[in-house]
C-alpha cells in the first residue's frame, strides 16, 4: 500500500521571463525578532500604508539600504529654507533703503511663502539636471 509520501513531487521553476521584482524570484530571507511593542509599531505601519508587514519591512529595510546611494530631501524642509532664504535677501535689499515698516514685514512674508514650494522643485529639478549629466558623462 503506497502511502501519501510515496507521489511524485513535481518542482515548478519560475520561467526566466520572470523579474526580479516577482515575488517567486526573492530567495533569501532576514529574521529578527521583535517585542510585541516593535511588532504592534511595525504591524500598524504597514496597515497605515495598506501592505502586509513581509512588503513593508522589505520595502523599508531596502529603502533604508539605498538610501546611502542617493540623497534624501525632505520636500516641506527644503521649502522652508527656500522660503526663509528669499526673506532674509528681501530683508536685507529693503533695510539697506532705509526703516522698515510693519507692512513691509508682511509683505516679504507672504512674498516668500508664496514662492518657496515653487522654489524648492526649481532647485530639485536643477539639482536633479546637475547629477543625471555628471552620471551621463564620464571622465577619460
Amino acid at each position: 500500500m503506497a502511502s501519501s509520501n510515496d507521489k511524485p513531487h513535481e518542482t515548478i521553476m519560475p520561467s526566466s521571463s520572470t523579474g526580479p521584482s516577482n515575488e517567486t524570484s526573492r530567495a533569501r530571507s532576514i529574521a529578527t525578532r521583535l517585542t510585541e511593542t516593535e511588532f504592534g509599531e511595525v504591524e500598524a505601519a504597514a496597515a497605515n500604508a495598506g501592505k502586509k508587514v513581509a512588503e513593508w519591512l522589505r520595502e523599508a529595510a531596502l529603502a533604508h539600504a539605498r538610501a546611502g546611494q542617493e540623497e534624501q530631501t525632505d520636500p516641506i524642509l527644503l521649502a522652508e529654507i527656500m522660503g526663509m532664504r528669499a526673506l532674509m535677501l528681501n530683508l536685507f535689499a529693503r533695510a539697506s533703503e532705509g526703516p522698515l515698516t510693519t507692512e513691509d514685514l508682511r509683505k516679504m512674508s507672504a512674498y516668500s511663502d508664496s514662492i518657496k514650494e515653487q522654489k524648492a522643485k526649481e532647485f530639485m529639478a536643477q539639482r536633479l539636471r546637475r547629477n543625471s549629466i555628471k552620471t551621463t558623462v564620464k571622465p577619460e
